[in-house]
């Protein structure tokens, strides 16, 4: 018999066949993205209620005054001050004057040897008693807008916190309007930049005189009374004080009692158009 050959034995392997590989092309779509409009939010706005803006709708009047200035019968500070109203609700000028600057006097001094202590705005004085010694806080406070109309107040109180709010709401309530003119034959400027005419004031054994200076002079009187002078309007002035004058208290009240004497004297028409003078501010509100 004819012998098998050996290939013939061995089974065949099985072909393998490879799968066709198929690509698939994702294409991959970008998310839409839809834009919020844009806020634009004024940071004066946000910020107010936190600087401690007045705000007239929660304010609640206790005086005839303040009910017309909140029901709109009353909008400018000159109806008070030419019907020589008097004002009793410190919320009567934040409503109608908005934009006041606040600035304490330096009245007081800390401790020190040989009157070496530094300034401040607080006077330290104490009562001794059989409890101990109980300390009390004085100080002045200024309010005006730098354009005709100023006030000045004293506030007292066992604390610091408790003095200062007194002084300045003492000074909302005695805020004034006053003159400013061209009162010196060397300047002849259309522009009122000083005092009309002289004017004098006094407090205790102090006695302020203020001049009008030419323009360029600036404001010759002590630092705390230059700040009176600073916010209601005046740059430029001339000043003589007499008197004991190591009372400050006492300089500032004279030098304000001044100021008032500007509204106090009488002006013929032709001296208040020749001396440019100016009640109040300059830029009238209607």
């Amino acid at each position: 018999m004819p012998r098998k050959s050996k290939q013939a034995e061995e089974p065949k392997a099985e072909e393998k066949t490879e799968e066709p590989v198929v690509t698939v092309a994702v294409a991959i779509v970008p998310e839409t993205v839809v834009e919020e409009p844009v806020v634009i939010v004024d940071v004066e706005e946000v910020t107010k209620p936190e600087l401690g803006g007045f705000d007239k709708t929660a304010w609640n009047p206790r005086t005839s005054l303040g009910m017309k200035v909140k029901n709109g019968e009353v909008t400018h500070i000159d109806q008070i001050l030419d019907a020589r109203e008097r004002i009793l609700e410190a919320e009567i000028v934040d409503a109608i004057m908005p934009g006041l600057k606040t600035e304490l006097l330096m009245v007081g001094q800390a401790k020190g040897k040989f009157g070496g202590g530094q300034k401040r705005v607080f006077k330290q004085t104490q009562k001794k008693t059989k409890e101990g010694n109980k300390p009390n806080f004085s100080t002045f406070a200024l309010v005006g807008n730098e354009d005709g109309y100023v006030g000045m107040g004293y506030g007292k109180a066992k604390e610091t916190v408790p003095a200062r709010e007194k002084s300045i709401r003492n000074a909302k309530l005695n805020i004034i309007k006053i003159r400013r003119g061209n009162g010196t034959w060397q300047d002849s400027g259309s522009e009122p930049n000083t005092i009309p005419f002289v004017v004098k004031g006094k407090c205790g054994s102090i006695r302020v005189t203020l001049m009008p200076a030419p323009r360029g002079t600036g404001l010759c009187i002590s630092q705390e009374a230059k700040k009176i002078l600073q916010l209601a309007g005046v740059k430029d002035v001339w000043s003589k004080i007499e008197g004991r004058t190591h009372t400050k208290m006492n300089v500032l009240r004279a030098c304000f009692e001044a100021m008032k004497q500007l509204m106090e004297m009488k002006v013929r028409a032709e001296d208040e158009k020749a001396l440019n003078i100016v009640e109040g501010s300059l830029i009238k509100v209607e």
